[in-house]
């Protein structure tokens, strides 16, 4: 599939693109936190693969280079937000905003969520990839280190969040 895809099979690239939405959609939302931002960067994500896809030389690397192009978009559009908010002064239209309908979370989600948010988004996609039951040979090839580096990032990671989702419950 990929092959075709990569000779410009319109189908083919279609199937990839289905294929992969929903498993992406979760890695993107898992590094933003943000369920607004997810369509948008799957459709950068899936643009830049087929823009790419000639340049992938092991098609048996597709999918580790898919999450890895994924991860790297999630991180660009992660540091254009940080600058977006230091330079933008928010307005009164931002206060008090609203939670779209169907967005009430229990207090453990909030803090879960809080405490994700506290990572920085390599180790929110580290931990992304091993929730979806990602081995830590697959991580490797994602992130493009090593297995050992994968687990000694993957325990600072678990350690950091545990860190900062125990803290709030502490008092």
């Amino acid at each position: 599939m990929v092959r075709q895809a990569q000779q410009g099979d319109e189908n083919a690239q279609r199937t990839l693109v289905i294929n992969y939405q929903r498993r992406l959609a979760g890695f993107i939302y898992a590094i933003t936190g943000r369920s607004d931002a997810v369509e948008d960067l799957a459709q950068q994500v899936f643009i830049k693969m087929i823009r790419a896809l000639g340049r992938l030389h092991e098609v048996a690397q597709f999918e580790a280079w898919l999450f890895r192009l994924a991860r790297n978009t999630c991180i660009d559009h992660l540091r254009r937000q940080k600058l977006r908010r230091i330079f933008t002064p928010f307005g009164a239209e931002h206060e008090n905003v609203p939670e779209p309908a169907g967005a009430v979370d229990s207090e453990e989600l909030d803090a879960l969520r809080h405490a994700l948010q506290q990572l920085p988004p390599k180790d929110r996609a580290l931990l992304a990839l091993a929730q979806e039951g990602r081995s830590q040979v697959e991580m490797a090839a994602v992130t493009g280190t090593s297995v050992m580096a994968v687990k000694a990032r993957l325990h600072r990671a678990r350690e950091k969040l545990r860190q900062h989702y125990q803290r709030p419950h502490e008092t």
